[in-house]
């Protein structure tokens, strides 16, 4: 049965467009509101104006933003409006950095509100597809309280405990997924400059060491040099930062963090911030000195 609790939802990029219409689509009351304003008038779904109206009006309140700036901002608003939040349970999709997310949980469970975090992994498809994972950081009850809209996103849900937890997890993931994204790229193209024909090298990695779901995920994307945007370059760039940072907090030698996040600031040097993140390739073809891949 669909929770008659009315959901707002709080950001429509790539991902959140696409999360809110699945809760659209399975029956729930939700109203959208954007920033840019014009996104969720083209949405196709119920939209609100007024940020401090959505947030009177509705039981649950679900962000899903770009990084720990943009969703304290949008938080520090909320509690500056004065606004009476008792009652209400926000919900964070956003990676964040851990530190911005207990601030945030702090922020409103004093002002009576309940929090959680639950920061997701996977891209375009995977959400499409109600395949992501979730992972859930804060009050174990609140939690449970609103695991089915959670099953609205995907089926692998992992309850984490305390606040930080789960964007620590998420960003992990993360930073081994621009790694592996970078030892991909540099493989392929390792081949391609030994005179290997590259769909020979990718047909070959991806039934050998570089079998994975990434590889199979991407490996249209680099033969067809079709860089459109799945995840962004930006997003990723932003999560390998937050993840050398709680590497030098708890003094992790995070070895191919480190070089992952210097090929990606290359690549935001280089425009391309904006492509899906398996542009990285479009980096080493530079420092190879290959013109074209196919």
């Amino acid at each position: 049965m669909v929770s008659k609790l009315r959901i707002g939802w709080i950001g429509l990029g790539h991902m959140g467009i696409i999360l809110a219409k699945n809760l659209h689509e399975a029956g729930y009351d939700i109203k959208v509101w954007n920033r840019t304003l014009s996104k969720a008038q083209e949405s196709g779904l119920p939209y609100e104006e007024d940020l401090i109206k959505l947030i009177k009006e509705r039981d649950i309140i679900i962000t899903m933003l770009f990084g720990s700036q943009s969703s304290e901002e949008i938080y520090q608003e909320i509690i500056n409006s004065g606004i009476n939040l008792k009652s209400k349970i926000f919900i964070d999709l956003t990676t964040i950095h851990p530190e911005t997310a207990k601030k945030i949980a702090e922020l409103l469970i004093s002002n009576g509100a309940e929090f959680i975090e639950a920061p997701v992994i996977g891209s375009v498809i995977p959400a499409q597809n109600k395949e992501l994972i979730i992972l859930i950081s804060g009050d174990k009850e609140i939690f449970e309280k609103t695991e089915e809209i959670f099953k609205n996103f995907g089926k692998d849900i992992f309850y984490m405990g305390d606040y930080g937890k789960a964007s620590t997890m998420k960003l992990i993931n993360n930073a081994v997924l621009g790694s592996m994204m970078a030892i991909l790229s540099e493989g392929i193209l390792f081949g391609k400059k030994a005179g290997i024909p590259l769909d020979t090298v990718v047909q070959i990695l991806e039934k050998g060491a570089g079998n994975s779901g990434l590889l199979k995920a991407k490996k249209e994307k680099i033969l067809e040099n079709d860089y459109s945007t799945q995840f962004s370059l930006s997003l990723l760039h932003k999560d390998i930062c937050y993840a050398q940072d709680i590497a030098k907090k708890i003094n992790f030698p995070a070895i191919f963090t480190g070089q992952a996040l210097n090929l990606y600031s290359s690549a935001r040097a280089n425009h391309l911030e904006e492509r899906d993140f398996s542009a990285i390739i479009e980096i080493y073809k530079k420092l190879a000195n290959i013109e074209e891949a196919s």
